[in-house]
């Protein structure tokens, strides 16, 4: 490499190799929004808490809930 070149052609064409990879694995994932509403077990992970404390916090009314589930905090 010439002290005036950032990068050879070699180079080039390997960062070129890996972005058309890149692209590849990209158009392959599907992401979607979080769901609006979790299961108790899923709530009571992503709050830290136990299964008995979430659970009690909906019948106290502290959480929202709805037909059984609750609303994800991440959504």
């Amino acid at each position: 490499m010439q002290p005036d070149q950032i990068a050879t052609k070699a180079d080039v064409e390997a960062v070129r190799r890996e972005l058309a990879d890149l692209k590849k694995m990209l158009a392959r994932v599907a992401v979607s929004p979080q769901p609006r509403w979790i299961s108790a077990d899923d709530y009571a992970e992503k709050v830290g808490r136990s299964l008995q404390t979430v659970r009690r916090w909906a019948s106290l009314g502290r959480v929202e809930t709805h037909k059984g589930l609750f609303r994800n905090p991440e959504a």
